[in-house]
């Protein structure tokens, strides 16, 4: 997952976005194959192929997400007249097969939608996954907290995480807990008095939060 680049998919248009009467929506990579734990930028742009959009906002388009995880994205942005794009960064949470789409409903043409498929792969011996599975916190540890971290069997009633001792709320539910335990490390650190959760690893799993710590604080 590469600095953020438009030549592959302009090349490919034809094979990267969904080309319909309404929207053609283009990634900037046709697929990604990439390990668990792997992170980076992916640009999605919608070419507007009617004058007048019947959108209630131009930039009314719903973004979602499996096996992946967006920590962040920048705002729309008009590059050319009827063309706007954004950047998305993902992170490759869960191994098997998932996507990033980005879809719409409009009373022109109803229902569209463009899909990049993504399979998400073993971690790598040398990677974040297994970095953090062995103890060692995969990025730079946080500004002002004490990071720390525990080893157990997790499991989630609710919002509510449970794991060696530790019990917090979590800002979403990683799907591979969700009715199941799973032996995991946790990495969080407290804020306000509370643990805040930073990164969960598991078999197949790499939750990130650390997104959040900033933006919340």
């Amino acid at each position: 997952m590469s600095v953020r680049t438009w030549a592959i998919a302009i090349a490919l248009a034809g094979a990267v976005g969904l080309v319909s009467l309404g929207c053609d929506f283009v990634f900037s990579y046709r697929s990604i194959t990439a390990p668990v734990g792997t992170w980076g930028e992916v640009g999605i742009r919608v070419y507007k192929t009617h004058a007048n959009c019947t959108l209630p906002s131009p930039y009314a388009y719903d973004i979602t997400t499996a096996g992946v995880q967006i920590l962040a994205e920048t705002p729309w942005n008009e590059v050319q007249p009827n063309v706007i794009e954004k950047w998305v960064i993902l992170s490759l949470a869960e191994v098997g097969d998932g996507f990033l789409k980005i879809s719409k409903t409009c009373t022109k043409e109803g229902y569209e939608e463009g899909v990049l498929p993504i399979r998400v792969t073993a971690p790598t011996p040398d990677g974040a996954w297994s970095q953090a599975w062995t103890g060692t916190y995969p990025f730079d540890p946080p500004v002002g907290y004490t990071l720390a971290s525990v080893v157990g069997d997790a499991s989630v009633s609710g919002d509510v995480l449970s794991v060696g001792g530790v019990s917090l709320a979590l800002p979403s539910v990683p799907p591979a807990l969700v009715g199941r335990t799973l032996p995991v490390r946790l990495f969080y650190v407290m804020r306000d008095g509370k643990p805040f959760p930073l990164l969960i690893v598991g078999e197949g799993l790499f939750w990130r939060y650390d997104a959040l710590l900033s933006a919340e604080g």
